[in-house]
């Protein structure tokens, strides 16, 4: 046989590829990943009414099997967290540090404990109330934004629900409004702001009470009439699912095409 025939150098170089790729991992995953078999990395952030989310989406992944081999879910709520205490947690550098690592969409669900003053690392404050407050507290809010998109994550920051205290009620509407503008201050296709759930088309009213889907009525509010029930949230999950959906559309994951119901 002629060992320096074209055909033979030929089979020596596939086969030396294939050795190399069998010895390494890395080329494998690669090539995973670019099949689209790699599992999309969602991390829901933020305090406790995040917590509940997460938890919604949690058992929405335990019912379905495809979904749940396409998904990784990552925790990262904290409860009492908020984008006021930066010298607690301080979120941009979090969703920074989670983007790096390649964190495909942030869930973001914040402001319930932010009727306080923001403390910075350094410990200098902006009281709330100060007209001071609205513009840093925003700036922030758009800090956590780019920290995503420009680590190459999309990022939805999730609107607050009408709450049963006016006062609280009044700021949850005052931090849908920033977010809203932060979003559009951003101009990032990659972040979106998703209007909160509500229980009924139009001005929403606060009912801790709402029929199911088989018109029972059952307890939908938590009884400090801020948070949510565990159908509570599952519902809520349930309305801003298909916005989650589309935002990982747009990064080419149509898991609703994967997993077809």
């Amino acid at each position: 046989m002629n060992s320096g025939s074209p055909w033979s150098w030929a089979k020596r170089v596939i086969y030396a590829v294939c050795l190399g790729l069998a010895a390494s991992p890395a080329p494998l995953a690669d090539l995973a990943r670019a099949a689209g078999t790699a599992p999309v990395r969602i991390a829901f952030v933020g305090d406790s009414m995040g917590d509940g989310l997460w938890g919604a989406f949690f058992r929405r992944l335990g019912k379905d099997k495809c979904l749940a081999e396409r998904v990784k879910l990552i925790r990262k709520t904290k409860n009492g967290a908020g984008l006021a205490r930066r010298d607690l947690i301080d979120w941009p550098t979090e969703v920074a540090a989670m983007a790096k690592d390649g964190t495909d969409l942030f869930i973001g669900s914040l402001g319930i404990n932010d009727r306080q003053a923001i403390v910075d690392e350094s410990k200098a404050r902006i009281e709330y109330g100060t007209p001071e407050f609205d513009p840093q507290y925003q700036a922030i809010a758009e800090a956590v934004l780019r920290a995503a998109a420009d680590g190459g994550a999309s990022i939805m920051l999730l609107g607050l629900p009408v709450m049963l205290d006016p006062a609280v009620d009044a700021d949850a509407r005052d931090k849908n409004r920033m977010f809203s503008d932060a979003v559009a201050k951003v101009a990032s296709p990659r972040a979106t702001y998703a209007k909160p759930w509500s229980s009924r088309p139009g001005e929403d009213e606060y009912k801790p009470y709402l029929p199911n889907a088989n018109d029972q009525m059952i307890q939908f509010r938590a009884a400090d009439g801020i948070h949510f029930t565990q159908h509570g949230y599952d519902s809520v999950m349930d309305y801003f699912y298909p916005q989650v959906l589309d935002s990982l559309k747009a990064r080419g994951h149509d898991l609703s095409a994967d997993c077809p119901k």
